[in-house]
């Protein structure tokens, strides 16, 4: 049997014409209405193929942070969906925490992975990845909507941070997500110049971290992931039952 399609066959306009008793240009329209949705699609996903190869080019640069971002990812997931973020809101929340260190992509290997405390120099120039990462996420149109928590996830809640020393409610709410994903998965994981914390004094760096680092609506939120669902925020090695008892 042939697989070319002939002038009636199921799947084209002309078949959608027939079958559906409209009108033929109605059924044109809706047709290629659909392919430009496909081939949208397509374009967006070879676009975050694009991004997430760069942002892998990053992490593999520095062994201590391989899975960084992924690990950002679920945190970041878990306490928007504790805030009743809607599935949109979520998407561009992913896309945020998997990007949110892409500007280190021209960072030299000299700061990225150096074991020692980093010069005032060197601080100056690592935190220009949040504006850097910034501009790169702008050329694609599909992932603006991650730019403010990209540029702002170093913000702290007491104004303290970077790049534009925002304070309070004036930080978007996915850039604080981030940030206390950030912070949490620092701790969390060991380091060239640190050891991993115990998640016992790693939940009491979040919690002293509340109002003055970090925001209190996330820290509630974290806290309340981590009562219910604890192996949404826990390093995959340990087992739920230590932060299950620890959040309570």
């Amino acid at each position: 049997m042939s697989n070319a399609r002939g002038a009636g066959q199921a799947g084209t306009p002309e078949a959608d014409s027939k079958f559906s008793g409209g009108d033929a240009d109605t059924s044109r329209m809706r047709w290629r209405r659909r392919e430009l949705v496909e081939t949208i699609n397509e374009l967006e996903q070879c676009l975050l193929d694009t991004i997430e190869t760069l942002n892998a080019a990053v992490e593999a640069r520095d062994p201590y942070t391989a899975g960084h971002s992924q690990r950002l990812r679920r945190v970041a997931l878990a306490v928007g969906t504790a805030l009743d973020f809607s599935k949109d809101r979520l998407d561009m929340l992913a896309t945020a925490a998997l990007f949110h260190d892409i500007g280190k992509i021209g960072m030299p290997d000299s700061i990225l992975t150096k074991h020692e405390p980093l010069t005032r120099e060197e601080q100056a120039l690592m935190r220009e990845h949040v504006t850097r990462g910034a501009e790169i996420v702008a050329k694609f149109p599909p992932f603006r909507g991650a730019i403010p928590a990209i540029r702002h996830h170093h913000e702290r809640w007491d104004g303290l941070g970077y790049p534009d020393r925002l304070a309070g409610d004036d930080i978007p709410l996915e850039a604080a997500i981030i940030g206390l994903g950030e912070a949490w998965d620092a701790m969390t994981s060991a380091r060239p110049y640190a050891t991993a914390l115990s998640l016992s004094d790693a939940m009491a760096g979040v919690r002293a971290g509340r109002g003055k680092q970090l925001s209190p609506v996330v820290v509630d939120a974290f806290w309340e992931v981590a009562k219910r669902s604890p192996g949404d925020v826990l390093p995959s090695d340990e087992p739920t039952a230590a932060i299950a008892k620890i959040a309570v």
